[in-house]
């Protein structure tokens, strides 16, 4: 056995406590499991930046503080077998299962105990303690119901009648605005009639935004900021270079109409009441690992009503959290995060966890019809979830339509970013557009939301509201062929990937270098556009198989129709991986080669472009504006 010294001594700082511990080298065991009581405190090595000095020492640079320390190679290692929150005589059981052969643990405790000193293990105690804030002193208010129609009038009446019933039921009678992107003009026309009776009913102050009230907006914005009818066009209005139908448009026009203000957003399929299952916890879950969890019943109309009602006012309880510090949220009932909560949790996970991190968009589950095109998801659940997907060969057949489902959260949950429609959004400081086109520009704005505002987060709530479309949709045939991201998933990924590139603390300063970027994807040439579209492709299906094959391996004794269909997503994904067609994304004709593919992503990519280098400009006018900007409209 040799017998080694490690020492730790802070550069630039008042010099820590030098820490001695043997450690030895041999063939690796299992980690030995040592009982641990509850109320023991849980430590974890921070994160760091690391870099050779010597070939025994290394600069170890605090990504939190910055406090640089000079560590052996020694302590280096016994402070990787530390990431995770876990009481100190587990970190001992786990340095000693990797030192075979060492019996001193307490000289090894001892190390440890001076690495926690030295902050180079933070307690879980001290890691709460730096999230908590101050109360804060005013409360936020709401500044309209924003619903999105297009062409469901009877889906509408359904959605205002639920509304009608809560209103009444809190005594409230808050503002609501129809954003009508119909083209029927009989639908638009039953719309507007359907808003007047809600009106009436409930004594509620209502708006109707159809295409002559988008005019009339572009008009006045056009005249605010000059040069800018271009990017209004596409933004607002259904004109010439508008080429698919999508939630984007509506979305930017409430973006604009509430401009310096809070405002909640429904889709016209969905209905109230919020609801939530028995299986609910409080407390944060900081997790971000963890998946929501989905339950499936054999009629929508079970789903619809699974669970318990809220009791409390949903608009109210999302304004809570929405708008927030998170350091505020953790102080609210059934929003406290318990440190037994941290344990098994490697602390470079919980970056997302800062008290001054400002939650911008809060978010609700679902149940009824799933609001998703593909099913894919299906097959990544957790086990409970599992269990019930395919609890028998005429369920599961059912359940892959995901058609009668409950799908949400069982604990809130913080996240850096949403991937569906928001329920309440904080829109008081600048909120990026979204691309008018296409399916997806909810996550496309919530990844542009985090590039532009690197320190918020979203909140994902533990209630579900409900979700029927017009028909029951056949997803399976879309979930078994190799999958085919649209064009507003391919812009997500390149947004993502600029995260933290930016410098500026103004988020329009950031939005116009979002937009430099994304024009410098659009100038690369043809064989470079094409190669970027092709490696996306590659990435996603090859996740996708990669995933898929995990979870087989694990679930040996899963139903074999469960593993027949997980076969053929696999070998269909596998076959579109390895063939060199086109790089097609959904949104695109069939018949389209790669050119075609590659000039219609240029094409797009300057259109958004242009329009978030116009964008803050036409926020901030709407804002100034106010609520001049919809009088007369």
């Amino acid at each position: 056995m040799v017998r080694l010294v490690a020492s730790i001594t802070t550069v630039g700082k008042k010099m820590t406590k030098t820490s001695e511990f043997q450690v030895s080298y041999g063939q690796m065991k299992p980690v030995q499991a040592v009982a641990a009581q509850a109320e023991a405190p849980l430590y974890a090595a921070i994160d760091a930046m690391v870099a050779p000095l010597s070939s025994d020492e290394y600069a170890f640079i605090a990504k939190d503080s910055g406090e640089r320390h000079v560590l052996s190679h020694h302590v280096l290692q016994t402070l990787d077998q530390c990431r995770e929150f876990r009481p100190i005589d587990e970190h001992v059981a786990r340095v000693v299962s990797v030192v075979p052969g060492l019996t001193q643990q307490d000289r090894i405790r001892k190390g440890l105990e001076g690495l926690a000193a030295a902050g180079l293990l933070v307690r879980d105690s001290d890691f709460l303690d730096r999230l908590k804030r101050a109360p804060e002193a005013t409360s936020r208010t709401l500044h309209a119901i924003y619903i999105r129609a297009c062409d469901r009038p009877q889906q509408l009446k359904k959605l205002l009648d639920s509304l009608a019933n809560y209103e009444r039921k809190f005594r409230v009678a808050r503002s609501v605005v129809l954003l009508d992107d119909s083209t029927d003009a009989r639908s638009q026309d039953q719309n507007r009639d359907l808003l007047r009776e809600f009106a009436r009913a409930v004594g509620n102050p209502v708006s109707y935004f159809g295409p002559s009230e988008r005019q009339r907006l572009r008009e006045r914005l056009l005249k605010a900021v000059p040069g800018s009818g271009k990017s209004l066009e596409w933004l607002l209005d259904r004109g010439p270079r508008t080429r698919r139908p999508g939630g984007g448009r509506s979305w930017n026009i409430a973006l604009l109409l509430s401009a310096g203000r809070m405002f909640a957003m429904l889709d016209e399929d969905f209905r109230f009441p919020l609801r939530r299952l028995q299986e609910v916890r409080a407390g944060l879950e900081p997790n971000p690992s963890v998946a929501a969890s989905a339950r499936f019943f054999r009629r929508l109309e079970d789903a619809l009503s699974a669970g318990e009602e809220e009791s409390s006012d949903p608009f109210e309880s999302h304004l809570a959290v929405c708008g927030a510090q998170l350091g505020c949220v953790l102080g609210l009932e059934g929003y406290g995060l318990e440190r037994q909560s941290l344990r098994g949790i490697n602390l470079g996970r919980l970056e997302h966890l800062r008290g001054d991190a400002q939650i911008l968009y809060s978010l609700n589950g679902t149940c009824g019809s799933s609001g998703t095109e593909s099913a894919l998801w299906l097959y990544q659940l957790d086990a409970e979830s599992r269990a019930d997907l395919w609890a028998d060969r005429e369920a599961y057949l059912r359940n892959i339509e995901a058609q009668s489902l409950w799908y949400g959260w069982l604990r809130p949950k913080p996240a850096t970013q949403a991937y569906f429609t928001p329920f309440m959004f904080d829109n008081r400081e600048l909120l990026p557009c979204t691309n008018p086109d296409g399916r997806g520009e909810d996550g496309l704005a919530s990844a542009a939301t985090k590039y532009c505002r690197e320190a918020s987060l979203v909140m994902h709530l533990p209630s579900v509201i409900g979700h029927a479309q017009e028909s029951a949709r056949k997803r399976s045939e879309i979930t078994m062929a190799a999958h085919t991201p649209r064009f507003n998933h391919f812009l997500r990924e390149h947004v993502s990937g600029q995260v933290g590139s930016a410098r500026a603390s103004d988020p329009g300063r950031r939005l116009h270098l979002l937009a430099e970027t994304t024009a410098d994807l659009a100038a690369s040439s043809d064989s470079a556009l094409e190669n970027s579209l092709q490696e996306y492709l590659g990435y996603i299906r090859a996740d996708i198989v990669e995933r898929l094959q995990n979870q087989f391996e694990l679930l040996a004794d899963a139903p074999v129709y469960w593993q027949a269909d997980v076969r053929s997503i696999v070998r269909n994904n596998g076959n579109a991986l390895l063939k060199h067609g086109a790089p097609r994304l959904a949104d695109w004709p069939e018949t389209f080669d790669a050119k075609q593919c590659v000039d219609a992503a240029r094409a797009e990519l300057q259109d958004i472009a242009q329009a978030w280098r116009d964008w803050p400009a036409l926020w901030n006018a709407a804002r100034e504006l106010g609520d001049r900007l919809v009088s007369g409209l």
